[in-house]
């Protein structure tokens, strides 16, 4: 929490402010653990039930193609049998299907995380930026090594480069956090300081003010 922006407080009042903060953080952090925890035991005991479920209509349909192939009826028995077959292929379609998309989410979303921790806390600014990631971002897969590309203009690009390049596009620069020019040193302000650095300066001090980098 930035509390540089707020006059007025002092360095107590500001502890205290931070204090409770770190407390309701800590407490949210606890409880959606907890809420994790019980999703996460009700769906293995939903999974426990389907595949239950899955292997008595599997016996079901073997049961019926060996009574039809018993009283000679071959041609209904051999449907049966492609139509099980069927089912079968579709349900492992759908399961690769579903370990895709949660391994793109997955790979995608720390991608998506790092750079949301560099956009202003304003309510409509963070909402525009989600939309803007969900458009943007891109994975591809090389012997199942991910690689997450961000889509700037016509340029797709890895995530320092498009973090380097948004502090100059006008839509993202809106939406980034100004670099911190709060401090002391020689002259009384780092900030200005850094601002003599290069064009690098504020990228470089934004990734720092998240913890991307040292």
């Amino acid at each position: 929490m930035d509390l540089s922006t707020i006059e007025g407080l002092d360095d107590t009042q500001k502890q205290a402010i931070l204090a409770l903060h770190d407390t309701d953080v800590v407490g949210l952090k606890d409880k959606n653990s907890e809420l994790l925890g019980k999703i996460s035991e009700n769906k293995t005991a939903a999974s426990e039930s389907e595949q239950i479920v899955e292997e008595a209509r599997k016996a079901t349909v073997k049961a019926k193609q060996e009574t039809l192939e018993a009283q000679g009826k071959y041609d209904e028995a051999k449907k049966l049998g492609e139509e099980e077959r069927a089912t079968l292929i579709a349900q492992a379609e759908s399961e690769t299907n579903t370990v895709k998309s949660l391994l793109r989410e997955r790979d995608i979303g720390e991608v998506r995380n790092d750079i949301m921790q560099l956009v202003s806390d304003d309510p409509i600014a963070r909402i525009a930026a989600l939309a803007e990631l969900k458009e943007a971002l891109d994975v591809s897969y090389d012997e199942g090594k991910p690689t997450v590309t961000i889509r700037l203009g016509d340029a797709k690009l890895n995530k320092t480069d498009f973090l380097k390049q948004a502090e100059t596009d006008p839509t993202w620069s809106a939406m980034l956090k100004a670099p911190d020019t709060q401090g002391t040193g020689a002259n009384g302000s780092q900030g200005s300081q850094a601002s003599g650095d290069g064009e690098d300066s504020a990228y470089k001090q934004r990734l720092r003010e998240s913890g991307l980098t040292s």
